[in-house]
């Protein structure tokens, strides 16, 4: 086992500017399509004008209909995100992607936030293969830890566990009322009015795929897009600036709830700047889960924001992410790949540590977990057309 000291930081917090590569999207039946066109066609856009906001929206209306996809469902699938890269790289003449690592936005959400979000465990399982860092949560952990947060919440009493699903739930039909199908311009007066009626889903996702990285580390990142400000250009550089991700909070309502709120938009900052997302959309709902307002900010106003109200300095933590990218793409052998490897911080001794990993996992991991056979057979075609 390698540790890495929770103190470290890079002298460079310089971001490769985010640049989209492709999407997919997950459907109501848990199918994954890739077709540029369908893909898009399937986005959503906001639109929620104050007239709205007035009328004090229930969100938790709908609830008992709530489609919500199983956990087990819902863990990441890492050889869909593949399968969209080798389709990526057929379309590019069988060029292989030039990155150093392949992973999703969220786990790197978790690794850059560390500093001020401490007492979260981190386990994340690594392969190497063609040249490159392959990066996923690990299946197992992750449904583990699921399962003793639902008993948690279950111990808290019937009314209690309701009310945590409730505000879950809250964030999905707040989405749904504040998006259309289509822009505005597109969409009948009836389909407008008709979007509090509308059935909440959460497997429904449109996800991007972008070349990104920091200091010296080059990354494609995949990551869920709530939808589209405007319009979606043609120009791959400059998509990313017209979505906007969808968050709710409750109303800010005392000094506590304040700080808890700062810390819940550093970690939408950490997601958005993450993908080049420019804006967030807060809708705040009272303790009955009526929308009493909503407010718009702009991604690179928060660090601005947060730290002259709380110890928070995105700076530092961006100090920290690039330090640990650099750190792991340093100590795992990109050239070896008869190895696994798990990168974990532990809450409880405050460990950031790297650890081979043994039979069976190293075998789960290489063998369709992370790595599958098509996309192994893939790159192997492409070396073999190298010769």
């Amino acid at each position: 086992m390698k540790t890495f000291p929770l103190n470290s930081r890079s002298k460079t917090t310089a971001l490769k500017q985010p640049k989209e590569l492709f999407t997919y999207y997950r459907d109501i039946d848990n199918q994954y399509i890739y077709d540029k066109e369908t893909v898009q066609s399937n986005a959503s856009y906001y639109y929620l004008p104050d007239s709205d906001v007035s009328k004090r929206i229930d969100l938790q209306s709908g609830y008992s209909k709530f489609q919500k996809i199983p956990e087990e469902q819902n863990l990441g699938d890492f050889g869909l995100l593949l399968q969209g890269i080798q389709r990526y790289e057929e379309a590019h003449d069988g060029t292989k992607l030039a990155v150093d690592v392949v992973t999703f936005r969220g786990l790197m959400t978790k690794l850059l936030c560390i500093p001020y979000n401490n007492r979260d465990a981190v386990d994340l399982n690594i392969v190497a293969y063609d040249g490159q860092l392959f990066i996923k949560a690990d299946d197992i952990i992750e449904t583990n830890r699921r399962q003793d947060d639902l008993r948690q919440k279950q111990s808290q009493g019937r009314e209690q566990a309701e009310y945590i699903s409730k505000c879950e739930y809250s964030g999905y039909k707040f989405e749904a009322v504040a998006t259309l199908s289509k822009p505005w311009a597109e969409s009948s007066r009836l389909t407008i009015e008709k979007r509090g009626k509308k059935i909440v889903n959460n497997y429904e996702q449109y996800l991007s795929v972008i070349r990104t990285g920091i200091g010296k580390t080059k990354m494609a990142l995949a990551g869920e897009v709530d939808c589209v400000w405007d319009y979606i250009p043609d120009s791959p550089s400059e998509v990313l600036g017209h979505y906007v991700e969808l968050k709710t909070s409750k109303v800010l309502d005392g000094p506590k709830q304040a700080a808890t709120f700062e810390r819940k938009l550093f970690k939408t900052w950490a997601q958005c700047f993450l993908m080049g997302i420019r804006k967030v959309v807060y809708g705040f709902r009272d303790d009955q889960f009526l929308l009493q307002a909503v407010e718009v900010f702009d991604t690179e106003q928060i660090p601005v924001m947060i730290k002259n109200e709380s110890k928070i300095n995105c700076i530092n933590a961006l100090k920290w992410y690039g330090a640990v990218i650099d750190w792991i793409v340093s100590e795992v052998p990109r050239d070896d790949e008869s190895k696994a490897w798990r990168v974990s911080y532990d809450p409880g001794s405050r460990l950031f540590s790297l650890m081979e990993l043994m039979a069976p996992d190293n075998e789960r991991l290489r063998n369709g977990e992370i790595l599958t056979d098509e996309f192994k057979a893939w790159r192997e075609s492409i070396k073999q057309s190298q010769q």
